[in-house]
């Protein structure tokens, strides 16, 4: 099912405000921390001061003397063995390390404790009396640490995820000239402004609600259930409103299930959430990486071989590998590759998932790289590019077609609005008074992900329409998005659309991540409010009392509310509809497989877990495109460097909401200014400390720092995809972004930096 060709579409594809706006500046959304419930009592977190070891004793005197403190949960004394549970086919990713069930200590800020007060300034108070007596080990917290004093893992109990083709060291060999260079970057934090928080109510011994901001659902339901030996659908997850994770809140973090073991100990609803420090230390990171390259090309300048040896931080326990290689392996033409990844256990947590996992920060290395490759076969950077341009027929990685792939318009649109044609090749040569100016690019990519998905379209004695899909808006406008759907298909202005999400019991969606929510949940949407319309339709036309009794079908259009005979007054409401089948209500339900998709996919999404299609399918490569341009401005003295414009072109598909998908672009580049020039975690060898676990030291980008930003989709419809022809906005903005500005100040500079944050110390 597509979108009716002809239908008049009054909301998707332009820019439509978020619906839930007005709930938002009102303060009248409501986030988990806001959640009130009767009884409530608060909680505080007790993590780890040190990075590996064991709890040698636990005083609890002075804290239990503490006066409103109802309990204090440890290791000792919660007394329930936790089942692990694995959530993602690459790695647990955080639940493999259960809290509170050993003295075990694998790093700094693992929960060890949960003290719960009838006050959050009682149990704050309380948590600072705990005594805890540890026994240190040996550590290692960094990846350099790892590299050092840690078995390496180069023979991954995982899923394959190196790559080969063809014959690298015959490449090297035969080609006119070749290159090595390492690119590294470091650990980054997700950093969302909404900080992770649960609230655990339990109904006896068997039920408990969960309010919890999450960007998966299902996976809470599932692992908790798992976990604590209940049925999943005793486990009821409330998450209306997400303000922003980025990946972080994409799995079940420890400090989880260990609420919800105190609310069932107290008999009481119980509150937890996160400080600052703690979003650092115990809720995920991007892994710091290496990537070492050895490429050959040929007297054109195109690939003859690429070789990359890739060394990914991770924690102890979960191995989740950062896949710098997704991005080298397929981007450009290239018969010969050699790609190896190996894991660094380190002290430091178990990482995750961040905005773009692997392209991010592998992007960075490549087309770093390939602006020095362009500049050593005396070429324009674009140029470069072009030459090693695959062709959309052959997938470099699969050999498969792709789905959609508009990469040379996105290079044509983005140059044109940016205007390189003016650039001067010449490094320094730039310049705006004393201000030395540079102009640098890179290339995008994002892998598409699409999940079978389902959805429920109700419609209502009053003519509104509820729309109910057991998913998430994290921030990225998926009640707006979903709302334009709907009406368009139904022919209703969206204000009579109501939609309904973060609610595990309504219908079963899957992760809110990869980019993938709008295109798969919204498919769902559109095939439940078409069938909607349809059994309404069916229901008139065999109506003698209708006056669109005997029209066919393909003649009426829904419109103003109701279906009508073309552009003709013949038609009615869809109340009149409503009330002649005698009903308060009519709803469809409808479960949608992507396309390339099967039952097992479904059935999959039914038990809690992905239920995606990989982006490399039986048929097609599917893959989304963009080119992003960049301006710095560099103060020559100071050599201060700041991004004056970027400019970003993208194929992503059919843009769905036009103004929510400008903004995740655009969110997106700003991000990839701030991994080249602000964002690095810092972590005292000597303690395992995060030593700027706050937004004060943690430099993200302001206002002051982010000039002219602009973002063009090019809005191609890609139907092999989803019915929707949408792919995804959410990720590809940051892919490439930080390359470019390196490459901009290289050009301005020459000052060649080929790691992140590009500092100060780097270009004096």
């Amino acid at each position: 099912m597509t979108v009716q060709k002809g239908q008049p579409q009054n909301y998707v594809g332009q820019r439509v405000s978020r619906v839930d706006g007005p709930d938002k500046v009102r303060g009248a959304a409501t986030y988990t921390a806001e959640f009130d419930l009767p009884e409530l009592a608060h909680a505080v977190l007790v993590s780890a001061t040190i990075p590996h070891g064991s709890i040698k004793s636990i005083d609890e005197k002075a804290a239990r003397a503490v006066p409103g403190v109802l309990d204090i949960l440890t290791h000792e004394s919660q007394g329930i063995k936790l089942k692990p549970v694995k959530a993602y086919p690459r790695g647990p990713a955080g639940t493999s390390v259960l809290p509170l069930q050993s003295a075990k200590i694998e790093f700094r800020g693992q929960p060890v404790a949960l003290v719960v007060a009838e006050s959050l300034e009682a149990a704050q108070h309380a948590a600072q009396l705990l005594e805890i007596e540890y026994d240190a080990s040996d550590f290692r917290a960094t990846l350099e640490q790892g590299l050092h004093g840690m078995p390496l893992l180069d023979k991954l109990p995982l899923p394959p995820l190196g790559h080969s083709r063809g014959n690298v060291k015959k490449g090297l060999k035969d080609a006119a000239s070749t290159f090595e260079a390492t690119y590294d970057t470091p650990v980054h934090h997700h950093n969302p402004l909404e900080m992770h928080a649960v609230i655990a109510a339990w109904d006896g011994h068997e039920r408990v609600t969960i309010y919890e901001p999450t960007q998966w659902m299902q996976s809470a339901q599932h692992t908790l259930a798992a976990m604590l030996g209940l049925e999943p659908d005793n486990v009821h997850v409330i998450s209306p409103f997400v303000g922003g994770g980025f990946g972080s809140k994409a799995t079940t973090w420890p400090h989880l299930p260990t609420v919800v073991l105190a609310a069932r100990k107290l008999g009481r609803p119980v509150k937890l959430v996160l400080n600052r420090a703690q979003m650092f230390a115990a809720v995920g990171y991007r892994a710091a990486t290496t990537s070492a390259y050895s490429v050959g090309l040929d007297d054109n300048a195109q690939f003859t071989a690429m070789k990359l040896d890739a060394q990914t931080q991770t924690g102890v326990s979960d191995l989740f590998p950062e896949q710098v290689g997704n991005v080298p392996k397929m981007l450009y033409a290239n018969p010969n590759m050699d790609l190896k990844y190996t894991l660094i256990r380190t002290h430091a947590g178990p990482n995750i998932m961040m905005r773009a996992p692997g392209e991010a920060s592998g992007s960075f290395g490549l087309e770093v790289l390939m602006d020095e490759l362009a500049e050593k076969a005396g070429l324009d950077p674009l140029e470069f590019r072009r030459r090693n341009h695959a062709p959309e027929n052959s997938d470099p990685e699969s050999g498969k077609p792709y789905s959609s792939k508009h990469l040379l318009e996105c290079y044509d649109r983005a140059a044109e609005a940016f205007g390189w044609e003016g650039r001067n090749p010449e490094i320094g040569s730039m310049r705006d008074g004393n201000t030395m100016i540079g102009w640098g690019m890179a290339t995008a990519t994002y892998p598409v992900y699409a999940s079978a998905a389902t959805a429920r379209a109700r419609l209502c004695a009053d003519g509104h329409v509820e729309i109910e899909a057991g998913s998430h808006d994290i921030g990225t406008g998926t009640y707006s998005i979903l709302a334009g759907i709907a009406a368009d298909s139904l022919g209703l202005d969206i204000e009579r659309i109501k939609v309904k999400l973060g609610d595990s019991r309504l219908p079963k969606n899957g992760y809110s991540g990869g980019s993938r929510t709008a295109s798969s949940v919204g498919s769902a949407v559109l095939a439940a409010a078409m069938g909607l319309r349809e059994e309404l339709m069916e229901a008139a036309t065999h109506d003698s009392a209708s006056p669109l009794f005997g029209v066919a079908g393909r003649d009426i259009h829904p419109r103003d509310g109701g279906l009508y005979l073309g552009d003709t007054a013949q038609g009615e409401d869809y109340t009149a509809i409503l009330g002649r089948l005698g009903k308060d209500q009519h709803e469809v339900y409808r479960e949608t497989i992507p396309h390339e998709g099967s039952q097992k996919h479904l059935d999959q999404l039914k038990a809690g877990k992905d239920g995606s299609v990989a982006a490399v399918a039986e048929r097609f490569a599917r893959h989304s495109w963009g080119a992003v341009f960049v301006e710095v401005r560099v103060d020559p003295d100071f050599m201060t460097p700041r991004v004056s414009r970027v400019v970003g072109a993208f194929d992503i598909g059919q843009v769905i909401n036009a103004k929510t998908a400008e903004s995740q672009l655009t969110g997106g580049m700003v991000w990839g200014v701030g991994m080249a020039l602000h964002e690095e975690t810092h972590t005292d060898a000597r303690t395992g400390l995060i030593l700027n676990s706050n937004l004060a030291e943690y430099h993200i980008p302001v206002n002051a720092d982010i000039g002219s930003v602009q973002a063009i989709a090019l809005d191609h419809p890609d139907f092999h995809v989803s019915a929707l022809g949408a792919r995804g906005a959410g990720e590809i903005g940051i892919v490439g972004t930080a390359a470019a500005v390196a490459n901009a100040i290289y050009h301005a500079t020459g000052k060649r930096v080929r790691e992140t944050p590009i500092t100060l110390d780097k270009l004096l």
